[in-house]
């Protein structure tokens, strides 16, 4: 078996062709669709070098695999389903990506999420052959549900699970990813591989400026991993990762990748003009003039990544939080702080924008809020925040959170306060 690298600088994806150069059967995992977003173009450059390569080697493409709904590139993999009557494969867990992505970008009710765009739909641990290629499909969710790793005898194709060591893992902050998730993932599941397993990742991001690598080893990243080693703890990791994908901004591609990779790499169909389009949604805030103001709500879930889907499950049926995760959404969301009044205006201040609501009258205060609307309590040290968080997730609020660690926490990281008078 032998695997040859294909690297896009535009988006800092690899693809990879893994071949058996006697029987010439072939595979190829996560090839990019050329997309210029300023002229809203897409070009076969990335595509026509990788089938160059299939035939001067006289290969036979038997499957195109996704590691996962990508969102920083347009997948390509219908161009070389078409060109050399392939098969494309996929997590079975897309179909809750689709289910995501078909209110976000408001897809008719006709558009699948059963998944049967892709051709093959991989279970955890199923045994796939392609020819003379044989390999394991490896369930490693938490970057998106839908994450699997492929794995060719000692070699394993990460996607965004796992990157090279001095670079980390992929981020979580995706509606329905999970930093815990992620952890099992690669913890639990990769680094229980021998140390000798080879590792191609989906993308190398050249910290520093190094030169290209696109391959390490398991043991490797046992011991260098730089945010997750097998010495780090969960809770370790999960605090690291979180607090991270607070401070990075949406991928640069986001919406056009991810509207074209749930329906299996297929473009929209044109309409009447003979003209495609890709769908964007607007987050406006604040609203403008002409908007519907009954509407605005509704437009509000559209958000790529919003402060709930970012947060982490609690076992009480709400949602922690952390300071940096509120500070970059702090805009957005209902902030209640449950403190006394001398606690709001005393030494560690309170949160711009919060409401001084004490914990005694919360459930009153409650009935003049929207239930489908997100909440951050907010106390001293998170104790307090959390009964309220509980008492009002029993009461139907859906999206109901607590800040982690309280205004101890947010003083810690040394975030900004106010200390303004209090009205309850």
């Amino acid at each position: 078996m032998k695997i040859e690298p294909f690297f896009d600088p535009a988006t800092s994806t690899l693809t990879y062709v893994v071949y058996d150069p006697e029987s010439r059967d072939a595979v190829v995992i996560d090839p990019v669709l050329d997309y210029d977003p300023l002229a809203s173009a897409t070009t076969t450059m990335s595509l026509e070098i990788v089938s160059s390569f299939l035939q001067t080697k006289g290969l036979r493409l038997h499957d195109v695999l996704e590691t996962h709904a990508h969102a920083d590139h347009l997948s390509g993999s219908q161009y070389l389903k078409r060109r050399f009557q392939a098969k494309v494969g996929i997590g079975m867990r897309i179909r809750e990506v689709q289910k995501i992505f078909r209110d976000v970008f408001d897809l008719p009710p006709s558009f699948p999420v059963d998944g049967s765009q892709f051709d093959r739909l991989f279970e955890d641990g199923e045994k796939v052959v392609a020819g003379t290629l044989a390999f394991e499909v490896i369930a490693t969710p938490g970057h998106t549900p839908a994450c699997v790793t492929y794995r060719f005898g000692d070699a394993i194709f990460t996607g965004d699970a796992l990157f090279i060591e001095d670079y980390g893992t992929g981020r979580c902050d995706f509606p329905s990813g999970s930093a815990d998730a992620l952890f099992t993932s690669v913890h639990d599941r990769l680094y229980a591989l021998p140390d000798t397993t080879r590792v191609f990742v989906g993308h190398d991001y050249q910290p520093n400026g190094r030169p290209l690598r696109y391959e390490t080893t398991i043991g490797a990243s046992k011991k260098r991993n730089v945010q997750l080693c097998a010495s780090t703890p969960r809770e370790a990791f999960v605090k690291l990762r979180t607090q991270r994908d607070a401070t990075l901004a949406p991928p640069r591609l986001l919406y056009p990748s991810v509207q074209v990779n749930v329906d299996a790499g297929m473009l929209p169909k044109p309409r009447a003009n003979g003209r495609r389009y890709l769908s964007i949604p607007l987050d406006a805030r604040p609203t403008t003039d002409d908007d519907d103001e009954t509407t605005d709500t509704e437009g509000r879930g559209d958000a790529m990544t919003t402060l709930y889907e970012s947060a982490q499950p609690n076992p009480a049926g709400f949602r922690d939080v952390l300071p940096a995760q509120v500070f970059k959404h702090g805009e957005e969301i209902r902030l209640v702080d449950v403190r006394e009044p001398s606690e709001f205006t005393g030494e560690l201040g309170h949160i711009a924008r919060a409401e001084l609501v004490p914990l005694a009258t919360v459930i009153a205060a409650a009935e003049r809020w929207r239930k489908e609307d997100e909440l951050v309590l907010i106390c001293r040290s998170g104790r307090r925040s959390e009964q309220a968080a509980t008492a009002l997730t029993a009461a139907g609020f859906r999206r109901t959170m607590n800040l982690a660690g309280g205004m101890l926490a947010w003083n810690e990281a040394r975030l900004p306060v106010e200390y303004g008078s209090a009205s309850a």
